[in-house]
């Protein structure tokens, strides 16, 4: 049973992970246009350095959360980054992760308002709502649920983009140069920064997320293993998707949701289902975020005192709902990239802490040998 791995698990493992990570900034496609079609071809290279550091990380922490499952007190922050730099990642997650979740409220209101014309505020409202409601189901219940809605969305999201790529795939060898005379929106004018800045800042915030989703595991390869899934899928989307901006950068270059401008182009019935997609495509990342922030508080103030708890969801979902106000592409340029340079950081602990313990284990198996 050390070694058994279950292929439903395996694909709910893999699911739960990109959910998390999809967002309203992949959703919408405002992040892929910012981190990756701005660079023009060599997008691909960024898209490929991101694939190999989400499917490595995500491995790594899904796995660990399979090795201390029932380790009610484990820090995976810590246990990564050692007690210091563990103890102010723990500071700053939770402010950051509310960031984030602003800009994912923000998102939902850009999303309503373009398609349905509603109104911004009642929009970012909705989605408060939502996550609301999913944390007070609880962290079970959540996980099934954005597990299911990661494939979902993926498989959409690539349908949308063959079909725009079927139509318009000529366009791509001409992209680089349309984009040298477009006053595009850049995290870096570097693909090597841009591919690396992605993976990090979608991997910055969700270690205790993403490490709570290996416990339900039946041994820690099916964990690792969906952690790879996770990552490798959620890139191949990102490559289908950057592929069909390139096929029409000049149309999209300055829209705030493109992949929605692309489904309306196809038919205006898909439109309207990919508006649905969206939202759930932000309500997958906004709810983990929700209950890491919410929890996180609870824990630090209140011990993780029921009534309490709820009493700081509630305050949450307000400030949320506040700040989701803000125009959503300035949030995703301004927050996402500063995010990133805290992942790296992360990064580099995690692959230090691999080094270490891959070391430990050889020198145990050394001194059994003896």
């Amino acid at each position: 049973m050390k070694n058994n791995v279950n292929i439903i698990n395996v694909v709910k493992f893999a699911g739960a992970y990109v959910a998390f990570v999809i967002g309203s900034g992949f959703a919408t496609g405002q992040e892929i246009l910012q981190f990756f079609t701005s660079n023009g071809i060599w997008s691909i290279g960024s898209i490929l350095i991101s694939m190999a550091m989400f499917s490595f990380f995500a491995s790594v922490v899904i796995g660990s959360g399979y090795e201390y499952r029932d380790d009610d007190n484990f820090k995976p922050y810590q246990h990564f980054c050692g007690k210091y730099l563990g103890k102010i990642y723990d500071i700053i997650t939770p402010i950051c992760l509310f960031l984030i979740l602003v800009v994912m409220v923000s998102g939902a209101g850009a999303t309503l308002n373009e398609y349905y014309g509603l109104n911004v505020q009642m929009g970012s409202a909705i989605m408060v709502a939502l996550v609301l409601v999913a944390f007070l189901f609880g962290l079970d219940n959540l996980i099934n649920i954005v597990g299911l809605l990661g494939p979902a969305i993926l498989a959409f999201a690539i349908a949308v983009g063959v079909v725009i790529l079927f139509r318009n795939g000529a366009n791509i060898s001409d992209a680089t140069a349309q984009i040298q005379n477009l006053n595009m929106t850049k995290t870096s004018d570097s693909w090597i920064v841009n591919g690396i800045l992605y993976a990090a800042y979608n991997s910055a915030l969700g270690v205790a997320f993403v490490s709570s989703i290996g416990k339900g595991a039946s041994s820690k390869k099916e964990a690792m293993l969906g952690g790879v899934v996770g990552g490798v899928s959620l890139m191949a989307a990102v490559l289908v998707m950057n592929l069909a901006l390139l096929s029409k950068v000049t149309d999209v270059y300055d829209l705030a949701i493109p992949t929605l401008y692309f489904a309306k182009s196809i038919s205006p019935v898909l439109g309207a289902i990919f508006s649905v997609i969206l939202l759930c495509g932000i309500f997958s990342t906004a709810a983990p975020m929700f209950w890491t922030v919410t929890d996180t508080f609870s824990n630090v103030l209140f011990k993780n005192d029921k009534f309490k708890t709820k009493i700081i969801a509630f305050l949450i979902a307000a400030v949320a709902f506040v700040g989701g106000v803000l125009p959503f592409g300035t949030l995703v340029n301004v927050i996402y990239p500063y995010t990133g340079y805290l992942g790296i950081v992360l990064f580099i602990c995690v692959v230090f802490k691999c080094i270490k313990t891959k070391k430990q284990e050889d020198t145990q198996d050394y001194k059994k040998a003896s």
